[in-house]
C-alpha cells in the first residue's frame, strides 16, 4: 500500500511538472472582496489576466508537430500527443475576455460570501455545500474544491437546448455510427435571467438544482426514446425515468451513476461539459495557475453538417477544426473516492474567467492516460444575456483509438421552457 501511494505521489509530481506547473502565471491577479464586479473588470476580478506577452505564439500560426516543442507548458501533455500522434493542429487567435450576463455579474456582487463548503472527506455522498446561491460563488478561488464548485456554479443560463449529432469515431475506419438527439435543460436554482428568480419553488423545494430531457431523434430504430431526469442538491445517484418505444412502456431508472458510459459512447455521464458529477465525489487539489492554450472562442458553426466542425476524412477522423487563443486556467487534479471508480485519477484545465473546463485528462487504474475530455463551447450570442452554447466537444479514447464527437446542429437558452415537458406524461407522449 505504501508503494502504491508513493508511486501515485510520483506520477502526480511528474504530471505536474509536465504541465509546467512549477512556473505559475499570476499576472493581474485582484482581489474580488470589497471591489464592485463590473463586465469591464470580470476577468481580473474572479481570477487573473493570462501572461499574453509570455506565449510562444502569436495569433496567425498554427501550432502542429513540427514547431510543437514550441509550447511546450502551454499546452497539457496529452494534448502534446493529440498534435504529435494524431496530426491535431492548433490555429492561434487573438486572446478575448470572458463576461457572463449582467443578470449573473449582479447576482455575484449581491451574493458574495454566502457559500459556505466543508470538506466532507469520506461522506461523499453527503453535501457539503450549504446551498445554492445565484452567482460565482468564489471569486478569487484558492482552493481546488472551490474552483471545482465555481465550474460547477458556471454561467450557463437559466434553461437550454439544443439539437446535436453524437459521431462514433475509429482512428482507423472513420465514422462507424452517427444518432441525432434533442436535450433540454431547465435550472430551478441559480436563475439569474428569467422569472422565477433565483428559484422555480417546484424544482428547488425537491432539492433538485434542475431537471432535463433527452430525445432520440434518428436514426429510426432508435426514434422516439427519451429520458427525464432531475439534477440533485445532493450527491447521490441520478433517479430518473426512460420511454422505451419497443415496450410502449416508462421505466425508473438510474443515470449518471459513477462509472457509467453515457449512450454506450466514450464519454462517461461525468464527462459530459468535463465534469458531470458531484464535488463532493472527488479529492481536488488546485495545482496552480497558468497561462494556457485553449478554445475559449472557437468559431464553430452551428449546421447540419459535422464536417464543418470535425475532420472527418483525414486520420484520425476526430480532430476539431477549432480556434486557439491563450487563456488563464486553473490547473486540477481530482482523484476519485469511489474505490472502483474507473479513472485513477484526473487532470483538468479550468477558465479562470468564464470557469469552462475546456480540457480533462483521465487516467487508467494503472496511471496510464486513457482518455482526454475536450470541451469547445461556441460564443455567446449576446454576452450581456445570455450563455455561450454547444460547440465542439470529443471524449477521445487513447488506449482504444477511438473517439465520440458530439456537433451542434442548433441550440438556444434563456428561451423560457415550459415545464409541462419535463414530466412523465410529455416523456411518454413524445415518445408515441
Amino acid at each position: 500500500m505504501k508503494l502504491r501511494k508513493t508511486q501515485s505521489a510520483m506520477a502526480a509530481a511528474a504530471l505536474a511538472l509536465a504541465v509546467g506547473i512549477g512556473h505559475l502565471s499570476t499576472t493581474g491577479s485582484a482581489e474580488a472582496d470589497g471591489a464592485v464586479i463590473t463586465a469591464q473588470n470580470w476577468g481580473e476580478s474572479v481570477g487573473f489576466k493570462p501572461d499574453i506577452a509570455s506565449v510562444p505564439v502569436k495569433p496567425g500560426e498554427t501550432v502542429n508537430k513540427g514547431n510543437v516543442a514550441k509550447v511546450k507548458g502551454f499546452v497539457p501533455p496529452g494534448l502534446e500527443t493529440l498534435i504529435t500522434k494524431y496530426n491535431l493542429s492548433l490555429k492561434i487567435v487573438p486572446y478575448q475576455p470572458f463576461r457572463p450576463s449582467d443578470g449573473y455579474i449582479a447576482a455575484t456582487n449581491q451574493n458574495r460570501g454566502k457559500t459556505i463548503l466543508k470538506d466532507v472527506g469520506k461522506e461523499f455522498r453527503t453535501s457539503g455545500r450549504n446551498d445554492f446561491f445565484p452567482g460565482l460563488p468564489f471569486p478569487q478561488p484558492k482552493t481546488g474544491l472551490e474552483v471545482a464548485t465555481d465550474f460547477l456554479s458556471r454561467y450557463s443560463g437559466d434553461d437550454f437546448e439544443v439539437y446535436y449529432d453524437t459521431l462514433w469515431i475509429s482512428a482507423k475506419a472513420g465514422v462507424e455510427h452517427t444518432e441525432y438527439w434533442h436535450w433540454a435543460s431547465v435550472k430551478g436554482v441559480n436563475r439569474t435571467e428569467i422569472d422565477p428568480k433565483p428559484r422555480i419553488p417546484e424544482i428547488a423545494n425537491q432539492r433538485m438544482v434542475g431537471t432535463s430531457y433527452t430525445e432520440a431523434i434518428e436514426p429510426y430504430d432508435k426514434k422516439g426514446f427519451g429520458a427525464l431526469y432531475p439534477s440533485s442538491f445532493d450527491p447521490v445517484d441520478i433517479q430518473g425515468h426512460v420511454y422505451v418505444p419497443a415496450m410502449r412502456r416508462v421505466l425508473r431508472n438510474s443515470f449518471g451513476t459513477r462509472g457509467d458510459s453515457w449512450n454506450a459512447t466514450d464519454f462517461l455521464y461525468e464527462d459530459v461539459n468535463g465534469y458531470l458529477g458531484a464535488a463532493e465525489w472527488m479529492n481536488w487539489k488546485l495545482e496552480g495557475k497558468k497561462t494556457m492554450l485553449m478554445p475559449a472562442h472557437p468559431g464553430v458553426k452551428h449546421g447540419n453538417d459535422p464536417k464543418a466542425t470535425y475532420d472527418l476524412d483525414n486520420f484520425p477522423h476526430w480532430n476539431p477544426k477549432i480556434n486557439w487563443e491563450a487563456r488563464p486556467v486553473y490547473v486540477l487534479s481530482a482523484t476519485p473516492k469511489f474505490p472502483d471508480y474507473p479513472y485513477s485519477r484526473m487532470l483538468m484545465v479550468v477558465d479562470a474567467e468564464s470557469f469552462v473546463m475546456y480540457y480533462k485528462e483521465a487516467f487508467d487504474k494503472k496511471g496510464e492516460l486513457w482518455k482526454i475530455i475536450l470541451t469547445a463551447p461556441k460564443e455567446s450570442p449576446d454576452p450581456k444575456s445570455q450563455p455561450g452554447q454547444m460547440g465542439a466537444s470529443c471524449a477521445i479514447d487513447l488506449q482504444a483509438q477511438h473517439a465520440t464527437c458530439v456537433h451542434a446542429r442548433k441550440a438556444r437558452a434563456n428561451s423560457g421552457q415550459d415545464l409541462s415537458k419535463f414530466t412523465v406524461g410529455s416523456l411518454r407522449k413524445r415518445g408515441h
